[in-house]
C-alpha cells in the first residue's frame, strides 16, 4: 500500500473559485485522505487545471488531466496508481457518452479512480459491474445537468442585458482604449490610447508595415492599446499592430460570442455604436484594402527603404536587392545570385534606375500616382467600395450561419436584407469607380519628371521614411516586374502595359568606366 502512488487531480473553472480557495480546499482534502489511509501523495506530478472547464471538456483535451491520461496510456504512470478526486464531477461534466468514455480510458490504462466525497472507486475489476456503472452514469448525468442549467441561466441573463440595450453588458469584452463608467451607464474613451490607435491606422494606410509602426510606437512612447496584465510586457510588437488593424471595435462595434465545442463563436448580429468610435469608416476600409487583395511591396526594414523592393530582376533571372550607400557613395542593387556565389553579375548603381524608371513609368501610368488628380480619387473610391463590399459579405455570412444554427427570426432576415442592400450599393460604387478610371486621359510629361525628382529626394532624405513607404506601395500597386538587361530596363505593369527604357548614356558610361578601373563592380 505504501508503494502505491496517489495523484491528486484538482480543478476549478472560474477566477471566483480561485479567490474562494477552491484549490486549497481540494489539496488539503487530498493530503488528509492519504494520511488517514497510509498513502503518500505524489508531489512530482502536479495535476491542477486552474480555470479550465469540465463542462466543455477542455480539461480532457488540453489541460493537466489530458497530460496525465497520455502519460498513463504510454505506461509512464505505474499501473495500480490512484487518481484522487474530490468528487467524480471534478473529472468531467460533459454529456454522458463523453464522460463515461473518459472514465473508462483512465481505468483501462490501469489507474484506480477514487472519489473522496463518497469513497467510491472505479478500477479494472468493477468497471464492468452493472450497479457501479449505473452509479457513475447517474453522477455524470447530474453533474452535466447542473452545468448545462447554469450555462443556460448565465447565457439568458447575458442575453437579457443585450436585448435591454444596456450600455455596458460586461466589462471583460471592452478594448484597452475604452473603460466603463463607474455607474456602468456608458463606455468612456481613453484619449491617449485612442490617439495611439488612430496613429497606427494612419501609418498603416500610408504603407508602413507592422515592424516599422511598432518601432515608431516604442521610440515615441505611445500608450499601449490593450490592458496590461501580468502576462503582457506593454511593448509594441508587430503582432500588436496586426491584431489592432483587424479589431472592429475601433469602429465602435461589438460582436457577441458564445462557446461552441470549446471555441468562441459569433453569437448573433454585430451591435453598432456600442463602444466609442476611434477611426472613420474610410480609414478602416483603406487599411483593410492595403492588407488584403492589393499588390504591395515587401516589408522594408532600416532607414533607407527600397522603393523597388521585390520587383527588380537581374538579366540572369535572379532578384536584385538594394544595399544602402556608405559614406558619399550611392545605393547599389546586387544580384542575389552573385551574393550566393552562383553568378558574377555586376551591380547596378541606383541613379541609373531611379530617375529614368520613375520618369518613364509615371508617363505611362501617371494616373496611378498623381496625388491631386481625379485618378487618385477614383482609385481610393474603388478600394473603399471593394472593402465595403467584402465587409458586407462577411456580415451576411455570419447571419446565414446564425440562421443555419436555428436562429431564424424576422430581425435577422431584416438585417440580412439591409446588409445585402449595402453590398449592392458598394458593388455599384466599385463599378462606377472603374468606369471613371477607364475614362481618364493620360496627362503630360512634366508630372513624370516631377515624380522622379521627388522620389529621389525622398530616398536621399533619412527623415522621409513614411514618404518612401507610401511611394513604394504606390509603385508596387502598378508595377508587376522590372527587368535589368544591362543597357535596357523593361517594365511590366499589372494592367498589361510594357515599356523599355534606355538609361542616359552618360550614366552607363560612368558605370562602365568604374567597372574597367575596378571600382565597386
Amino acid at each position: 500500500m505504501k508503494n502505491t502512488r496517489v495523484y491528486s487531480y484538482r480543478r476549478f473553472s472560474s477566477g471566483r473559485q480561485a479567490s474562494g480557495h477552491s484549490l486549497e480546499r481540494q489539496s488539503e482534502a487530498a493530503r488528509r485522505w492519504c494520511a488517514e489511509r497510509g498513502f503518500t501523495l505524489d508531489n512530482e506530478l502536479v495535476l491542477a487545471d486552474l480555470g479550465v472547464s469540465a463542462y466543455t471538456g477542455d480539461n480532457a483535451t488540453r489541460g493537466a488531466l489530458s497530460a496525465f491520461l497520455t502519460a498513463a496510456e504510454a505506461g509512464r504512470v505505474p499501473k495500480g496508481s490512484i487518481l484522487l478526486l474530490e468528487s467524480l464531477d471534478r473529472l468531467t461534466r460533459t454529456a454522458i457518452p463523453e464522460a463515461v468514455g473518459l472514465l473508462t480510458s483512465i481505468v483501462r490504462a490501469g489507474i484506480r479512480v477514487v472519489s473522496m466525497i463518497d469513497g467510491q472507486e472505479w478500477n479494472n475489476e468493477n468497471i464492468n459491474d452493472t450497479t457501479n456503472f449505473l452509479v457513475s452514469v447517474l453522477l455524470f448525468a447530474r453533474a452535466h445537468e447542473e452545468s448545462a442549467t447554469k450555462a443556460k441561466r448565465v447565457s439568458a441573463a447575458f442575453q437579457k442585458k443585450r436585448t435591454a440595450g444596456l450600455a455596458v453588458v460586461s466589462t471583460k469584452h471592452g478594448p484597452g482604449w475604452a473603460n466603463p463608467s463607474q455607474d456602468m451607464s456608458h463606455w468612456m474613451l481613453d484619449e491617449e490610447k485612442a490617439e495611439a490607435v488612430k496613429r497606427t491606422f494612419e501609418l498603416a494606410a500610408n504603407g508602413l508595415g507592422g515592424i516599422a509602426i511598432a518601432r515608431i510606437a516604442n521610440q515615441e512612447g505611445w500608450d499601449y492599446p490593450w490592458r496590461v496584465k501580468k502576462s503582457t510586457t506593454g511593448i509594441w510588437e508587430h503582432t500588436t499592430i496586426s491584431r489592432l488593424l483587424r479589431d472592429r471595435r475601433v469602429l465602435g462595434e461589438w460582436q457577441p460570442h458564445r462557446m461552441v465545442a470549446g471555441r468562441l463563436t459569433p453569437d448573433g448580429d454585430v451591435v453598432q455604436d456600442y463602444f466609442p468610435r476611434v477611426i472613420s469608416d474610410e480609414l478602416w476600409h483603406k487599411v483593410q484594402a492595403s492588407l488584403v487583395g492589393r499588390p504591395g511591396p515587401k516589408r522594408m526594414h532600416g532607414i533607407t527603404a527600397d522603393i523597388f523592393a521585390g520587383l527588380l530582376f537581374c538579366r540572369c533571372g535572379k532578384k536584385m536587392e538594394r544595399k544602402a550607400p556608405s559614406g558619399r557613395g550611392v545605393g547599389r542593387y546586387y544580384c542575389l545570385g552573385r551574393k550566393a556565389g552562383l553568378t558574377e553579375c555586376p551591380s547596378l548603381p541606383e541613379p541609373i534606375l531611379l530617375g529614368p524608371v520613375l520618369s518613364g513609368l509615371a508617363q505611362m501610368e501617371q494616373d496611378a500616382f498623381k496625388q491631386d488628380s481625379a485618378a487618385t480619387a477614383a482609385r481610393e473610391a474603388l478600394a473603399l467600395a471593394e472593402a465595403k463590399a467584402a465587409d458586407a459579405q462577411e456580415k451576411a455570412d455570419r447571419l446565414l450561419a446564425a440562421i443555419e444554427d436555428g436562429g431564424h427570426n424576422d430581425f435577422i432576415l431584416q438585417r440580412l436584407a439591409t446588409i445585402q442592400k449595402e453590398k449592392n450599393e458598394a458593388v455599384e460604387a466599385a463599378l462606377a469607380a472603374k468606369e471613371k478610371l477607364a475614362s481618364l486621359p493620360i496627362q503630360g510629361r512634366t508630372f513624370g519628371e516631377d515624380l522622379a525628382r521627388q522620389a529621389h529626394d525622398a530616398v536621399a532624405d533619412k527623415e522621409a521614411g513614411e514618404i518612401r513607404h507610401k511611394l513604394a506601395m504606390a509603385i508596387a500597386s502598378v508595377v508587376q516586374r522590372i527587368d535589368w538587361h544591362g543597357r535596357i530596363v523593361m517594365i511590366k505593369t499589372h494592367s498589361g502595359n510594357g515599356i523599355a527604357i534606355n538609361p542616359p548614356a552618360e550614366l552607363l558610361e560612368k558605370r562602365l568606366k568604374r567597372k574597367a578601373t575596378g571600382v565597386r563592380p
